[in-house]
């Protein structure tokens, strides 16, 4: 006997069931269809003093595959107990529970049943199943083997009221659904950038556990239920990311085991992915014992994941999101099914490739993502913008395999409202104010998108990351000497000693002759330790490694004959020494036809500043209050020596599937030499425009007999560009 009544927003994947309690009722039995959950319901006979802490129950699940499962059953308030299943295995599956206190006849050997037939609707997570690696290990598939690109969206705080529901989640869900996402990543409720119990972490009833941590709130979990059902039914794989990670010292790790068995009895039955914690070795932005609680987090996380596989009969993957990489998150590697990445909010892009490249080579092979890298909007000394959250992306996909990856929109992730900006983290740092409905139209995203679905036209789950495979061609194919330039910095002491942590800034104007006809220009450029650069008002790009430099080429389209203008903002950051220099380096070379050459070095030819207003990197700008650098000393001076050659600087980035198939990522518009193609063979050569999305028509490309080719992007824009070579 039973009753059943389906959830009115989720008719069709989701039923709930009383179960028969009484031997020898009648069995209710009632259908749903594949991977669509069903919900149990029983009830104790008596009062239980403490029922999260006294009783646990059991669902024990006799399935027509003859598979025996244990599902976590939960407490739901009051007397009230539920547990909530799914399975693609066609056929009836019967029940009855176990409960660790069998003299309640409510709550132990009830018995029920449910008959699972085909699905038969288009909702991508039960047509073919929730997520799991794919056979070749470095990718994602659904049950079925169909292929699954990664495409995360950061709603970390996703679960607050302070996105209020329906109407904002939905919105934001409508947004991002339309793009192409189809991972969110939320935290349940333990929350990263706060305190705990802190007010802005509250959903509508409320904290998820009682503020002495005696027991669960269900009411709490009552609520973000509506939200991560509301997300899979949009076609959203919810990465439920159970706590962040300085929370474990605060509940033990047995009452951590608990949060998650809680977690796991709610969602587990939905097409979810597991990330054990946030950030899982950061202890507590204010800690006094910082060391040691990271060692501690970094062991007790460990076996929490344990305790996760051990107790979810769904097996969902399993991660943990971490301050680099999650292999080095966790004592033993193996526990996880994926290497999630942050990869870097301040890096340069060609970094998040080498951490990625890295991770690919590493041991136990599992898929690569950078599941937080660039926030876009983050305000980190300057606001990032969707040029470098996209260029994070396309470094850090091309060089792990493109398994996928994770976007961030600052305004999102912690839920700026107009009339209520998020505010300071215990630390004191306010990333930004951005309302979250600005943040949702911000570029990035769209880009990320397009992206996407360039990804998803062509075989990308064959793609491999192959940095030997191209490099730029002709004479720039060599970093430029830094010889005869040198470091110069805002006349202040004795900046090659010390110098304030702070920006300045630099101009250098040059005239180019009206008959002089240009061949190429490029520049390299060092900073200690950070700068941004311009020519002619157009933004270049920025560095953070003045051991390496960075290199920027085909910049002729940007120089003009008459009056040029260089513009470099430099900055002093913070850092733990006694003593902190600052300096700036750069040389830009221009060719001209016939040979001739035109050098542009650091020197006192310079203008310096500590203050700048609108319109400072034009070259119509009056910088005659400006002042001549201080020379600091030729290229090769102490501190600085000789510097090293990255290769990751300047390298164009490479993936590709034998000889059939290359993507080729270019962090500037240069041409470039490709290897590796069969020789004499024609190839389809498509660009793609990561800005703006657009696919230029396609060409043709035969290599030579060598299997060389060179390929040049088109020169309109000067910014990042992805190539498409197939056969």
């Amino acid at each position: 006997m039973g009753r059943h009544r389906a959830f009115p927003n989720l008719c069709g994947w989701l039923c709930l069931i009383w179960a028969s309690a009484w031997a020898g009722a009648a069995e209710p039995i009632t259908t749903v269809q594949a991977n669509g959950m069903v919900e149990w319901s029983v009830v104790s006979k008596r009062d239980h003093l403490d029922p999260f802490n006294e009783v646990q129950l059991n669902f024990v699940v006799a399935a027509p595959d003859h598979q025996t499962l244990r599902i976590p059953g939960f407490w739901a308030g009051g007397r009230n107990w539920r547990g909530r299943y799914s399975s693609a295995t066609l056929g009836v599956h019967r029940f009855r529970t176990e409960c660790s206190d069998p003299s309640d006849a409510g709550l132990h050997g009830a018995e029920g049943a449910v008959e699972v037939t085909p699905y038969r609707g288009d909702h991508p997570l039960f047509l073919h199943g929730g997520l799991r690696i794919a056979a070749d290990r470095r990718h994602f598939a659904c049950q079925d083997g169909t292929p699954f690109f990664w495409l995360g969206d950061t709603w970390w705080m996703g679960l607050c009221a302070r996105l209020k529901w329906p109407e904002d989640f939905q919105t934001l869900a409508a947004d991002r659904k339309a793009k192409g996402f189809n991972v969110i990543q939320i935290v349940a409720g333990l929350y990263p950038d706060m305190p705990a119990f802190d007010e802005r972490g509250a959903n509508e009833a409320g904290f998820p556990w009682e503020q002495d941590y005696r027991w669960i709130r269900p009411e709490y979990f009552d609520a973000a239920d509506r939200r991560i059902f509301y997300l899979v039914e949009q076609g959203f794989v919810p990465c439920v990311v159970g706590a962040w990670g300085y929370h474990l010292p605060w509940l033990g790790a047995d009452k951590m085991k608990q949060h998650w068995r809680y977690l796991i009895a709610r969602w587990g039955a939905l097409p979810v992915v597991w990330c054990a914690a946030g950030e899982g070795t950061m202890p507590f932005y204010l800690s006094k014992n910082a060391a040691a609680e990271s060692a501690l987090q970094k062991r007790e996380w460990t076996e929490v994941i344990r305790f996760i596989h051990a107790t979810d009969p769904f097996h969902r993957l399993v991660t943990i999101h971490p301050g680099s990489r999650a292999r080095d998150t966790v004592t033993d590697p193996r526990v996880l099914d994926f290497d999630m990445h942050q990869s870097g909010h301040g890096e340069p892009a060609f970094r998040h490739g080498a951490l990625a490249l890295g991770a690919y080579r590493s041991e136990p092979i599992m898929p690569v993502i950078s599941g937080e890298a660039r926030y876009e909007a983050l305000e980190i000394g300057r606001k990032l913008e969707a040029s470098d959250a996209r260029q994070a992306f396309w470094a850090h996909v091309i060089c792990s395999g493109c398994a996928g990856h994770t976007y961030g929109a600052n305004g999102i992730w912690q839920v700026n409202r107009r009339d209520q900006a998020y505010g300071a983290s215990p630390g004191g740092n306010n990333w930004g104010t951005t309302p979250w409905d600005d943040a949702m139209r911000l570029p990035g995203s769209s880009q990320l998108a397009a992206a996407k679905r360039l990804l998803e036209s062509i075989p990308w789950y064959k793609l491999e990351p192959h940095p030997e495979w191209v490099a730029w061609a002709g004479p720039e194919s060599g970093p430029l000497s830094f010889a005869a330039a040198q470091w110069i910095w805002f006349p202040e002491g004795n900046p090659r000693e010390d110098a304030p942590a702070a920006k300045r800034y630099f101009r250098r104007v040059f005239d180019i002759a009206p008959d002089q006809r240009l061949a190429g220009a490029g520049l390299r450029v060092s900073c200690d330790d950070r700068c941004a650069v311009w020519l002619n008002g157009h933004a270049l790009g920025e560095h953070a490694d003045w051991r390496t430099g960075r290199e920027f080429g085909e910049l002729k389209n940007l120089l003009r004959a008459g009056r040029n203008t260089l513009a470099i903002e430099g900055e002093n950051r913070p850092a733990p020494v006694t003593r902190n220099p600052a300096g700036l380096l750069c040389r830009l070379e221009i060719r001209f036809t016939g040979g001739a050459m035109m050098r542009v070095d650091s020197d006192d030819a310079w203008r310096a500043s500590k203050t700048v207003i609108d319109g400072w990197q034009g070259a119509d700008f009056d910088a005659r209050d400006w002042v001549a650098p201080k020379l600091l000393g030729a290229y090769g001076c102490a501190p600085w020596g000789e510097m090293t050659v990255d290769t990751g600087v300047v390298s164009p980035l490479c993936a590709g599937a034998g000889d059939e198939l290359r993507l080729v990522y270019l962090l500037e518009p240069r041409a470039v030499a490709l290897n590796g193609l069969r020789a004499g063979t024609p190839y389809r050569i498509g660009w793609f425009n990561p800005v703006t999305g657009v696919r230029q028509p396609a060409s043709q490309l035969i290599a030579d007999t060598q299997g060389n080719a060179v390929v040049t992007p088109p020169e309109d824009e000067p910014h990042d560009w992805a190539v498409v070579i197939k056969k």
